[in-house]
This record gives C-alpha cells, structure tokens and sequence, in this order.
C-alpha cells in the first residue's frame, strides 16, 4: 500500500494568472516528480474531483460563488477571473477536501495538493492569487463531517496568511501559525505579532514575521521554540500545511533567504511533529514560487515533498549561492521575536508560562 498521495490533475493548468503564476509551474512540476519518483511505490498521483457548491459553502457565501461564477472580480490585477481560473479554483478546493479525507480516514499518511495553498482568499473576497480556500475547506469538512477538533494549521509561506486567519481567528479548534516576511516589507501588510485571533480563538493564532533574507537557522530556531512545544500541547489530529517556493532567496516577489535544503528542512521538522503527535496525518499545500529561474519553482515543491515524507532523494540548487544568504541572517533579530511573542502568549499556552 502506497504511503502518500499526490492530488494533481491536467486540467490545474487552467489555474494561470498571466502574471508571475502562470500554468508552465504545473507540468514542470510533474515532469520532475515523475523523472525523480514516478516509480517510486510509496506515491500514488490522484486526480481530484472539483468541488461543489456545497463544498465551497463549508468555507464561502453563497453571494461569493455566485459572483465568481458570473466572473464579477474584485482583485483584477492579482487575481484575475476567467472561466478557466475559475474551473481550476474548483479543482484545488476539491483537492484540498479530497486530500483531507484520504489522509485522515488512514487510506493514505500524508497528502500533497499540487498547486494548493490559498491563504489570502477570505470567506467573500478574491485575493492574492487565490479565489477559494482550499485549506480552510479541508479544514472545515474535518471538523464538521470527521469530527475532528484539533486541526494545526501551518503556514510556512514568504507571505501571511491574512485570509486563512480571518476564518478561523475566532476558532479554538483549530490552531494558526504562520511564519512570513516581516509584513512591514511585503503584501499582505499583515500578520505582526498582536494579531492572535479574538473571542473564543483568542491565542489560537500565532503570526511570527521574520526578517527579509531570513535563512535555516531563523526558521528552525522558530520552529522549534513556537511551533514544537505549542504542538505538543496541543496535540492536533492532523497537520496542514500551507508550503512552496517563495521563501527561496531566488524569488522574485519575495526577499526571504532559504535555500533547497532549507525547504526541505522547514518541512521535515514540521512531519517529524506529525509523526510523533498526529500518526503522521498530514496534508502539504505547495504552490508558491515566483522565482526567476523557473527550476526552483519545481526543485523547491520537490524539496518540500523529500522533506516531509524523509524519502532518499538528492535535490540541488541549479546555480551557486551567493554568498550574503547565510543561514544565520537575521537570527539574533528573530530570537528577540520569539521571547516576545512567547510572553505574550503564555497567558494562553503552559508550555511558554516559563
């Protein structure tokens, strides 16, 4: 029996912005995938169904389907409706619920959606490169038709996910982090420290910003000294994790500083939590990247893949790393962000009482 699966269709090409996401992202994507582990027995690549309205209302209104379906946008520039979009927006909130259910019902361990990852779409807006939430449909029919009261919901992207805290900023079952470029540098313009969820999810949102050109060590000291111990205190059912290729020093409309193995890194420490908490459950949304070499769009999913189900694969970067993006830059900034955003949580979390 395969251990994970890969949620990917053709028809996702239709999900081209004509902008710095346009559709060459997906078949290079699988055309590496399948020379890399098209043969490998632990994969199985499953088309998913798209998603119908009913699905779409576990997270959106009625008012809002209805809009988009008519093509009537409110994000041109960055989002930009066209029939195609639109189809293909169904299919990724398809996959997203699919990917859910086969990981949580046990059929598969962790699942991947292929170009997934919607975090700035709210529940009535378009935006950001993304029209429905894929996650938080995932998340939604977890809770409401599994039972499922414990979600972790990681956001690993260069980007806040101003959008998926909207959701669920007043939701105790389910727990937000997400770690980004200092929003004071990048789109959104949100997701600082204070913003941690209100009324019953007070302290259930954790936005943790990092400076631009961010490297390794500033995502593991983040990771092990926030989302480590609030895991284990959490102890979540599943794992999602919004991933993808922006925070690769490479990126065009980012200023992050990891590199492959830095990808890599950032999801194998968050699976090994999985792993240990969860029996592995997890679901992995990648679809960011903008770089201008359009191998690190593929090469960093693929690190991210590698990272978070540990296989034994070799991924290089297609050109030499220049010398200013230290693994360490920006680290005795961050470990000041830490301790504040530690002690302001701490009337929320024993494990940062200390």
């Amino acid at each position: 029996m395969s251990k994970y699966a890969v949620l990917y269709s053709e028809k996702i090409k239709e999900y081209d912005l004509g902008h710095v996401l346009t559709q060459d992202r997906y078949q290079n994507f699988i055309d590496l995938f399948q020379e890399k582990l098209g043969s490998h027995p632990d994969f199985d690549i499953i088309a998913p169904p798209s998603a119908t309205d009913d699905d779409l209302k576990l997270i959106h209104t009625q008012e809002y389907i209805q809009r988009i379906d008519q093509l009537r946008g409110l994000d041109p520039f960055d989002t930009p409706l066209s029939p195609g979009l639109v189809r293909a927006a169904k299919l990724l909130a398809g996959a997203g619920k699919l990917a859910g259910e086969l990981v949580y019902s046990g059929e598969y361990q962790k699942a991947f959606v292929v170009g997934g990852g919607v975090q700035h779409a709210t529940r009535s807006r378009e935006k950001g490169f993304g029209v429905f939430s894929d996650i938080g449909i995932c998340a939604e029919n977890l809770k409401r038709n599994f039972g499922v009261t414990r979600i972790l919901m990681i956001d690993t992207d260069a980007h806040a996910g101003e959008g998926l805290y909207e959701i669920f900023a007043t939701d105790s079952q389910v727990l937000f982090i997400s770690l980004h470029q200092d929003p004071r540098t990048l789109y959104p313009g949100k997701g600082f420290i204070h913003e941690i969820g209100r009324d019953e999810g007070e302290g259930y949102s954790i936005n943790i910003p990092l400076p631009p050109q961010s490297g390794a060590r500033v995502y593991e000291l983040a990771l092990q000294k926030i989302f480590v111990p609030l895991a284990e205190e959490f102890q979540p059912q599943i794992i999602l994790m919004v991933d993808g290729s922006d925070p690769h020093y490479t990126d065009r409309i980012t200023r992050m500083g990891l590199t492959l193995a830095g990808i890599r890194m950032v999801g194998n420490i968050i699976s090994c939590k999985a792993d240990e908490l969860c029996g592995g459950k997890m679901v992995d949304f990648i679809g960011s990247g903008y770089s201008s070499n359009p191998q690190i769009v593929s090469l960093g999913w693929l690190a991210s893949i590698a990272g978070v189900t540990g296989v034994d694969l070799e991924v290089s970067e297609p050109q030499p790393i220049p010398p200013e993006f230290q693994s360490d830059y920006g680290l005795a900034e961050v470990q000041k962000v830490v301790e504040v955003i530690r002690k302001q949580l701490s009337p929320y979390w024993r494990c940062f009482s200390n």
